[in-house]
């Protein structure tokens, strides 16, 4: 191989691990961890059933509470029409697929209405327990010990806090639009700087009511607690990312002209708008979680069981439960090696220590930092797997000893005779 095409790889190599452990990097490597894209899929499929039964509830609510106030109605809808572009027949966009009025549940005070009620609103909060779900499994949080009901209020609060936003949301821009017309016809500015300025405080309260939003799907929702610097700089960026979302979704909507495509494209851009806002969710709790770098284990089929029957752990085979194991997921996790391979595990680990020091001295006097950056990785993945078989060596002796003291002594058998 050419000189010159090794230092390439070399230096790709060290890009690589240097992006490893940059921030970007451990949150990439959290988020493939716990397989972020299935759990975005999972809440994105949950969202679908979801969005009109909480759209229903929402609705009926806001048309009872809002009563005559059409300013603040219009501005509710557009922003509920903003968030899931396509879906509400609004001024702004009058090819949605279904009218706000038509969302309204009208049965009243009736054992039906409240049927419909309470299955509306079982519906609306799924989505909920599915992204709570989601945001602990980034954080490496088990689910915490509560019974059902208590699950279903946090749940339900989750949705309510998420309408209070949009409602909120509605409300500051008016406040905006209002103090915006003020500062223009004050300071007698030009029609353009007005707009300019009314769009920017609009821009503005979105932007905190959605901060706001995300941190509290994190630290309320989800029950991490992370701290405040790591939450509120990922909800500053979780807000700044849900705005680009929604200008995306909007326009890709605006620009179906066929109301037979538009509503198609409404449907589609759902799914997509629903997956993205999902992922975005869990770049942002895999950045605000800031986890170390992810050191891959060199695992064998024998250590995880894969060529028995079953491979997995099961009161089928009450064998298998002795397996190491997750007692929460029933993950399998690698078994402890046998002595011999152990012995070899342990001297390969030292030969490659070796050799890697050598390399360091060497890339100390002619390597560039790329270099030594990567070199000075692999000598850490290689301390970090000796330090896991001195631990098991180490429980192991424990163990042996533990045991060791249990054991009867033979001095007293020998005294008696």
């Amino acid at each position: 191989m050419p000189s010159w095409l090794t230092r390439a790889i070399d230096r790709g190599k060290a890009l690589g691990v240097w992006f490893q452990h940059t921030r970007l990097g451990r949150m990439n490597g959290r988020y493939g961890a716990v397989r972020g894209a299935q759990l975005a899929g999972g809440i994105a499929y949950a969202g679908l059933f979801s969005v009109f039964a909480g759209l229903t509830i929402a609705v009926t609510v806001f048309m009872q509470v809002l009563g005559g106030r059409k300013r603040l109605q219009d501005a509710v809808f557009n922003n509920i029409a903003e968030a899931l572009p396509g879906i509400l027949k609004t001024d702004d966009d009058p090819n949605g697929l279904v009218s706000p009025d038509s969302l309204v549940l009208d049965q009243g005070l009736s054992i039906t209405g409240a049927v419909a009620t309470a299955v509306l609103l079982l519906s609306a909060i799924g989505v909920m327990s599915s992204l709570s779900g989601s945001i602990r499994a980034v954080f490496g949080l088990a689910k915490p010990p509560r019974n059902a009901v208590l699950a279903k209020v946090t749940d339900l609060l989750g949705f309510v806090f998420l309408a209070v936003s949009v409602v909120a949301t509605a409300a500051l821009g008016i406040i905006a639009g209002t103090a915006g017309s003020w500062v223009v016809d004050t300071l007698a500015l030009p029609s353009g700087w007005g707009q300019v300025l009314v769009r920017g405080l609009g821009l503005v309260s979105a932007f905190g009511v959605d901060m706001v939003v995300f941190a509290y799907l994190i630290r309320y929702l989800a029950g991490a607690r992370p701290p405040r610097r790591d939450l509120w700089w990922g909800a500053a960026i979780g807000a700044f990312g849900t705005g680009v979302l929604r200008i995306a979704g909007t326009s890709l909507v605006g620009s179906a002209d066929n109301a037979i495509l538009a509503a198609s494209a409404a449907i589609v851009t759902l799914l997509l708008w629903v997956n993205l806002a999902a992922r975005l969710m869990l770049y942002i709790a895999a950045w605000t979680a800031n986890p170390p770098v992810r050191f891959e284990d060199v695992v064998t089929p024998e250590e995880l069981h894969l060529r028995e029957r079953p491979n997995y752990v099961t009161l089928s085979a009450p064998h298998t439960l002795d397996w190491d194991h997750d007692a929460y997921t029933g993950k399998v996790q690698p078994h402890e090696a046998e002595r011999r391979e152990r012995e070899l595990a342990a001297r390969v680990e030292e030969l490659e220590r070796e050799q890697l020091e050598r390399a360091v001295r060497a890339a100390g006097r002619s390597g560039g930092p790329l270099h030594r950056l990567y070199v000075r990785h692999r000598m850490r993945v290689a301390a970090h797997r000796v330090r896991q078989e001195a631990v098991q060596e180490g429980l192991r002796d424990a163990v042996e000893r533990q045991f060791a003291d249990r054991r009867p002594s033979d001095a007293p058998a020998a005294e008696a005779e």
